[in-house]
C-alpha cells in the first residue's frame, strides 16, 4: 500500500496488471513480484527522503540496478544485518581481518558507492578492529599485508576472530600465495565469512565443499564455523547464511517462494526454480518481493531451539540468458594476481 501510493511507476505496473488489492492479500504466496532485473532500467522511489544511491555490481558491458536508500531504510537494513550476522558470529565485538585491500578515498564515492564496499561495510560494522591482509607492492602487485599476517598469527590461537572477504578472494588468497605461509590456527570459536558470488569458483569446477575443506586444512577450523552468506543489491541487509555444507537460512526478516520457471507456481520443497525473496526492510523503494534469475531449491525446514520452523535454500545455477551480478563474479580476472 505504501508503495503504490509513493511509487509512480510501481502503482501504474501494479494497476495495469490487475493485482489484489493490498487489503484482500491474505495468503504470502499471493503477494505481488516484481523481477530483479527491473532496477536496471527504472529508478524507482518511494520517499521523498533525501537518498544515496546504492549501484549494484557489474562490469562496464552489464547494466546496473540503482537502489535508492533513505535514512530508515538504511536503518533497517543495518539493524538487520546486524542481528543476523551476531546470531552466528556473537554479540561480541572481535577483531576482522580482511582479505582485501583498505578503502580509500579514490575508491568510495562521496553519493554513489560500489556493491562491493556498500556491501563489506556493513559486516565490519561488528568489527572490534579492522586489519587489511591485501595491499599493493612498488609495482603494484597484489602482496600479502606482513603486518596484518603477523598480528592474524600473534592473537589467533587465544582470541576469536573473523576473516571476511569475496569468496573468489578467499580462494585466491589460499591459493596464490605459495611463498607465505598461510597456515593459521584459529580459536575454536573464530569464523571465516565469504560472500559475493560462485561465478568464477564454478567455472574453475571449485565446489562449495572443497573450497570448506580447503579452508577447514588451512586454518584449522571446523565447517559450521565457515559462513557462506548469500544477498543481493536489490534487497539489501536480508542476508541468507549458509553454515558449512548446509543451505542458506532464511532469517525472520524475509521469506523465500520457489517458483516454477515456466508456470511461476509455487513448488514443491526440492524441486528447482526461480526464487522470489519477500522483505519487511525496504521502505524507500518497491522492493520487498522480488523475483531473481537464481535457480534453487527449499533443501530443508528444520526447527529451531525456540520451536520456530525454518527454511533452508540452496542456489544451483543462474539462468543462462542471464548476466553474472555477485560482486565477487565481476572482479576482473587478473584482479587478484
Amino acid at each position: 500500500d505504501h508503495h503504490i501510493h509513493n511509487c509512480k511507476e510501481y502503482k501504474e505496473w501494479y494497476q495495469r496488471n490487475k493485482f489484489k488489492l493490498p487489503k484482500e492479500i491474505s495468503d504470502i504466496n499471493d503477494i505481488p513480484f516484481i523481477p530483479s532485473s527491473v532496477f536496471k532500467f527504472l529508478n524507482l522511489t518511494s520517499s521523498n527522503n533525501k537518498s544515496k544511491k546504492i549501484s549494484s555490481s557489474g562490469t562496464t558491458s552489464q547494466l546496473k540496478s540503482n537502489i535508492f536508500i533513505d535514512s530508515k531504510t538504511s536503518l533497517n537494513q543495518t539493524s538487520a544485518l546486524s542481528k543476523i550476522l551476531s546470531s552466528h558470529i556473537g554479540k561480541s565485538r572481535i577483531p576482522f581481518f580482511i582479505i582485501d585491500f583498505e578503502p580509500t578515498s579514490d575508491n568510495l564515492g562521496s553519493t554513489e558507492m560500489s556493491a562491493r564496499y556498500a556491501g563489506m561495510s556493513g559486516y565490519l560494522l561488528a568489527a572490534k578492529k579492522r586489519n587489511y591482509l591485501l595491499k599493493h607492492d612498488e609495482n603494484q602487485n597484489v602482496v600479502v599485508c606482513e603486518n596484518a599476517l603477523k598480528e592474524l598469527k600473534s592473537i589467533s590461537m587465544d582470541t576469536p576472530i573473523v576473516i571476511i572477504g569475496y569468496t573468489y578472494m578467499i580462494w585466491q588468497f589460499i591459493n596464490n600465495h605459495k611463498n607465505v605461509n598461510l597456515d593459521i590456527q584459529l580459536h575454536k570459536d573464530s569464523k571465516i565469512v565469504h560472500f559475493g558470488g560462485w561465478k568464477k569458483l564454478s567455472s574453475q569446477k571449485v565446489s562449495k565443499e572443497e573450497l570448506n575443506q580447503n579452508i577447514s586444512e588451512h586454518f584449522s577450523i571446523k565447517k559450521e564455523n565457515i559462513l557462506d552468506i548469500y544477498g543481493f543489491t536489490e534487497q539489501l541487509g536480508t542476508i541468507y547464511v549458509s553454515q558449512g555444507n548446509q543451505g542458506c537460512r532464511v532469517s525472520d526478516y524475509s521469506h523465500v517462494i520457489v517458483r516454477d520457471t515456466e508456470t511461476f507456481e509455487e513448488v514443491k520443497d526440492g524441486k528447482k526454480g526461480f526464487l522470489q525473496f519477500i522483505s519487511c526492510l525496504p521502505e524507500s523503494y518497491p522492493g520487498f518481493s522480488i523475483l531473481n534469475d537464481d535457480i534453487g531449491y527449499i533443501s530443508r525446514r528444520i526447527t529451531d531451539e525456540f520451536g520456530k520452523e525454518v527454511i533452508e535454500f540452496k542456489v544451483e545455477e543462474r539462468l543462462q540468458q542471464a548476466e553474472a551480478r555477485g560482486c565477487g563474479d565481476t572482479l576482473p580476472e587478473d584482479y587478484f594476481i
